[in-house]
């Protein structure tokens, strides 16, 4: 038996790590539910001997798995190959990824005809060719077959190749100047752009970075708030002085942005059934300096504020998250048909509780980061019929600067981020 040099043996081990990282998280994930990013980072905390480039290839190659699982998984069980055709697709470059087409039956003469392919799609196609396999994958693969009859839209090739990028990260900033967070980044050797039409909007494209340890983000200057999100919060245009309510604000990214819209002035109560939502809350706002925000609970079903109180209720709701798919990849597979509905009718429970806090004259926004008509016009349309002293209300779309009628969806590739949907309506006095 012959030596194996280290260096080739550290490869081995790299490679049969990611195997076996790869078959356990199919196994937390697609049987268990688990979010893939929180399963990997445990398993990342617990293990200490897995470095940081180690952890990047084993992320990276894994959530590519996910991306591609829809055609992969009609192929071959077996984690190497489907760590080879994720990492063909997204053209992974690493000696580990060798190790996975040599054994998928490429040698190294064929990896140039492989990776000169210029589209993903492209390069999976002729991975499967070159490995023997006869089958043709088509950009349905990319996505489960049931959603396309939930759709408003017809999906086309932008969307079906958006959905298997990664989603830069957005930031918006809060109490300065973009030039001068621009020029902050630069100098800690980043590039950040600034959106051409949303003030306060930049992305980091391709960085990997550990925003909690940046002077700006630790001094509440920048928060994360994907572009989606923000233009949730630019239809809402609250004005300084008024009475929100953020009825199920989550981690509070949206409560920061009206009270930042709002100057300080005024008030917004942030609403979340989760206690530990709500703590996250008061340490954002304390960390940026808004004494506006106050917390309180919300069980969906007894208002926290007053009957008529309200200048503008925004309901975010929860939902199918379908809108993030090109975050959480893995989520496409988790999620089954039946709960699509099950989420429509708690949003309208919902729509009709949180609606009634509004004053009349004021404003409701209801939002949602899905894809799907049963949780968006369905529902608009659903809200309007049972509340005849509510209208629908034209606003200005934040990406294109038209006059949209009342209720928009925001698909990602208007703005190279996650979906969403939002609908404004007004209460007539």
């Amino acid at each position: 038996m012959r030596e194996i040099p280290l260096k080739e043996s550290w490869i081995q081990t790299r490679a049969a790590m990611s195997e076996n990282l790869l078959e356990d998280a199919l196994h937390a994930v697609l049987e268990e539910h688990q979010p893939a990013d929180r399963y990997l980072k445990g398993i990342f905390r617990r293990d200490r001997r897995i470095g940081g480039r180690d952890r990047r290839l084993y992320a990276d190659l894994i959530f590519a798995v996910f991306r591609w699982y829809g055609a992969l998984r009609n192929v071959s069980s077996h984690p190497g190959f489907l760590l080879a055709g994720a990492a063909a697709a997204e053209k992974i470059n690493d000696p580990v990824v060798r190790i996975f087409l040599n054994d998928a039956g490429l040698d190294e003469s064929r990896y140039e005809e492989l990776f000169l392919a210029e589209t993903s799609l492209e390069r999976l196609n002729a991975f499967f060719r070159l490995a023997g396999v006869t089958r043709t994958v088509s950009e349905r693969d990319f996505l489960p077959e049931w959603i396309f009859s939930h759709l408003d839209f017809a999906p086309g090739s932008v969307f079906f190749h958006g959905q298997q990028k990664r989603s830069p990260l957005w930031l918006r900033a809060q109490k300065c100047d973009v030039k001068e967070l621009i020029e902050s980044f630069r100098l800690n050797g980043l590039q950040a752009e600034a959106h051409c039409r949303v003030e306060n909007a930049l992305q980091l494209p391709d960085a990997k970075v550990n925003l909690p340890e940046l002077d700006l983000y630790k001094r509440g200057r920048i928060e994360v708030q994907d572009l989606s999100s923000q233009c949730i919060g630019l239809v809402c245009a609250p004005a300084a002085g008024e009475c929100w309510w953020d009825a199920c604000a989550g981690g509070g990214g949206k409560t920061l942005h009206l009270a930042s819209q709002m100057q300080g002035k005024g008030q917004v109560t942030a609403s979340d059934i989760r206690s530990g939502k709500l703590d996250e809350i008061k340490r954002r706002a304390k960390l940026a300096g808004f004494s506006n925000i106050r917390t309180k609970p919300w069980d969906g079903l007894q208002l926290p504020v007053p009957e008529k109180s309200c200048d503008g209720v925004l309901i975010d709701a929860p939902c199918s998250s379908s809108g993030r798919w090109r975050r959480n990849p893995e989520s496409r597979w988790q999620l089954a048909e039946e709960r699509v509905a099950e989420l429509a009718a708690i949003q309208r429970k919902l729509l009709d509780c949180a609606s009634r806090a509004v004053k009349p004259g004021g404003v409701l926004i209801y939002a949602t980061c899905s894809l799907f008509r049963d949780e968006n016009r369905l529902n608009a349309e659903y809200f309007i019929a049972a509340h005849p002293d509510f209208v629908p209300e034209e606003f200005i779309h934040p990406l294109t600067g038209q006059t949209v009628p009342g209720h928009v969806q925001i698909l990602p590739r208007d703005g190279n981020c996650d979906a969403s949907f939002i609908a404004r309506f007004r209460k007539e006095k």
